[in-house]
């Protein structure tokens, strides 16, 4: 790309009252080749007290929501580098320098990201913080002479990719030919833009964290999640984008990891991507085995397995949550669909013997339930535990599913956001 900036750094804005601010922190950084592309749109307008030939400003009141807003931005950016600045926030002064070496030293990383900072309204640190019982780190620093309170971001975990509240914070920078490749942002999405596209991003290549603070992200009344309906789309929605994507980042992960993918009872329309797993030969089946006699792998070597309409056909429950405990890695992913008792699934196949709800994967993931089975060695971390009918059809027969999504926990792990009960 000759003549053109390493780094993009974009910015949309409505409401310009802390854009100097952003171009202040961007004039401060110690890395100069970049530009600053800052589209302002719903009547914006702004006028920088400094003129520099990096800035420029696009004006388009066309266009509507958040995620067209920034797909536009991010079509007229020149750099190979797209970074993220929100029109209220700052960039700490080697933001930029980290992130440059982050992507010269990580080549198949698609996304960067560091440390984050609140700040309050007035730039003065804010000291609130999350449930750390959920896995939050707090740290206190001082970042371009501001002494701020920042929060340790998660690692790049499946699940934590999957869930807005666990996800990358600021900085975030993409590498433009992974994003291109993932589809940029959605165009039609007006909150989660920055989820949704993460979660793309995630298929195509690895997250790399870089250990610092980087930015600092300002909280005032006009921040999005302050509006109380809005804050409860934003909630529901993350969910159901966690149900469209859990899977396909699980096995992401599992390919960047080197480790194998299971698909139980494999006979009955065994999906791309695993190894077929059954009692039975067949044209699907890898591996015939019958759980829960130990399978043929070594311990650790599973990153994900798919048990949908399985674990109701084997007698022995905790024998096999054993077993597949045994062979998955640590932080590996166990995605079961099975018909609950809370409905007629459960008890109207002659085939079915065994039961399971929701309070049924209590005792793999509580300490207190799993002290009454000693026998249990097994011990996972919820990732999504839910009751919900398939398809209408189910609903209609009053066949309703537990979604019972856990994640192996054993030691050298890093962590998952949420509880912790084992």
């Amino acid at each position: 790309m000759s003549g053109s900036p390493r780094v993009s750094v974009f910015t949309v804005s409505h409401h310009p009252r802390f854009l100097d601010e952003c171009f202040d922190s961007l004039l401060s950084q110690t890395y100069d080749d970049w530009e600053w592309v800052l589209l302002l749109n719903s009547g914006a307008r702004w006028r920088a007290e400094r003129s520099d030939p990096r800035l420029r400003i696009l004006i388009d009141d066309s266009v509507n929501g958040v995620g067209a807003a920034k797909r536009r931005a991010c079509a007229q950016a020149r750099g190979d580098l797209l970074v993220e600045l929100d029109h209220d926030d700052i960039l700490g002064s080697d933001a930029l320098a980290e992130i440059a070496r982050a992507f010269d030293e990580h080549a198949t990383a698609s996304l960067v990201y560091s440390h984050t900072a609140q700040i309050l309204e007035d730039g003065s640190r804010d000291d609130s913080r999350f449930d750390v019982s959920n896995g939050w780190v707090y740290r206190d620093a001082r970042i371009d002479g501001r002494d701020v309170q920042y929060v340790e971001a998660l690692a790049p975990t499946p699940h934590n990719v999957s869930y807005i509240w666990f996800a990358p914070n600021h900085v975030r920078a993409y590498d433009r030919a992974a994003y291109e490749t993932a589809g940029g942002y959605d165009a039609s999405r007006n909150v989660l833009d920055d989820q949704d596209l993460m979660c793309r991003l995630y298929q195509v290549g690895d997250f790399h964290l870089i250990d610092k603070c980087l930015y600092l992200q300002r909280m005032h009344s006009r921040n999005t999640q302050r509006d109380a309906e809005t804050n409860a789309f934003i909630q529901q929605e993350t969910v159901a984008l966690y149900d469209h994507y859990i899977e396909a980042s699980a096995l992401a992960w599992a390919g960047r990891n080197s480790l194998l993918t299971l698909d139980l009872g494999a006979a009955h329309n065994r999906p791309p991507g695993y190894l077929g797993v059954d009692q039975y030969a067949g044209d699907d089946v890898d591996i015939v085995a019958t759980l829960p006699a130990p399978l043929p792998l070594d311990d650790n070597s599973v990153g994900v397995i798919r048990a949908v309409d399985f674990l109701e056909h084997v007698t022995d429950k905790v024998a096999l949550i054993n077993e597949l405990y045994r062979v998955l890695a640590p932080g590996g992913l166990l995605l079961s669909q099975t018909p609950s008792t809370d409905g007629r699934g459960a008890f109207q196949d002659p085939t079915h013997v065994a039961f399971y709800n929701e309070n049924s994967f209590w005792y793999y993931t509580d300490r207190q339930y799993r002290s009454f089975v000693p026998q249990i060695k097994a011990a996972f971390q919820t990732s999504r535990l839910v009751t919900y009918f398939p398809t209408e059809w189910h609903e209609h027969q009053r066949i309703p599913y537990v979604c019972a999504n856990l994640i192996a926990l054993k030691e050298g792990m890093p962590r998952n956001g949420g509880h912790l009960f084992i």
